[in-house]
């Protein structure tokens, strides 16, 4: 795999990891193939217990793409102290991410995300880095919890290249007791689809991540890449 293709899986996955954190070692898959469905009257909360306090956490994805490359890679974030972002208090979560291909591709980044710091009314404002900077154009209330058939919208958020990503959430059925938390992100370029990205992740009624699988796809290079974890 390029360089190139690894940064712009890179930037992809800067959307992705907006407050869920990483997924751990291993390639499990983000749900059962059969089970128990999970009660639609649970509250499922949306981000870990520890997310806007102390977060912390390093974690491993493997995965493959579609020309042929075995893809590894690492991540790790952690909460800073709260500072502002276009004008606005934030508090601001710091992702350092690793990637290398089967073929020898490497590439690496730090990208900071960050959000409203009113906990009943949480919000996505954008993201900063060495690969990619992105504030919103609109943004929306990210709900503490959810039930599963639950769905929403981020936000709107423009790059410092002009590409135009819009964000949405929906809770699905994990079986036994779980959900499933996705996350799509369509980004536009001048109206026309560039990438796409799709982040599933199993979670319990707290907040606490099992597994998570990353699905990208970018239209100009023909690549699509898929990355697995468990926690």
């Amino acid at each position: 795999m390029k360089i190139e293709k690894i940064l712009l899986l890179l930037m992809f996955i800067a959307f992705a990891l907006y407050g869920c954190g990483g997924g751990g070692g291993g390639s499990a898959p983000t749900g059962t193939t059969g089970g128990t469905p999970t009660d639609t009257s649970i509250d499922f909360s949306l981000f870990p217990a520890d997310y806007f306090t102390s977060y912390n956490v390093s974690a491993d994805l493997t995965g493959n793409d579609n020309k042929g490359s075995t893809i590894t890679g690492r991540i790790t974030e952690q909460l800073q102290a709260q500072t502002t972002f276009m004008g606005a208090a934030a508090l601001p979560v710091v992702a350092q991410t690793q990637f290398t291909a089967s073929n020898g591709g490497f590439a690496a980044a730090t990208v900071t995300s960050y959000f409203s710091t009113d906990a009943s009314s949480r919000k996505f404002l954008g993201v900063s880095g060495d690969v990619v900077t992105a504030s919103s154009s609109s943004t929306f209330v990210i709900p503490q919890t959810a039930n599963i058939g639950d769905s929403g919208v981020m936000g709107t958020y423009t790059d410092n290249a002009g590409f135009v990503t819009s964000v949405t959430w929906r809770l699905e059925d994990g079986l036994n007791g779980n959900a499933k938390l996705v996350i799509l992100n369509l980004t536009m370029n001048n109206a026309v689809v560039d990438n796409t990205l799709t982040s599933t992740y199993l979670i319990q009624p707290d907040g606490t991540r099992l597994s998570v699988e990353i699905v990208t796809l970018n239209v100009n290079v023909s690549l699509i890449v898929t990355l697995r974890g468990t926690y």
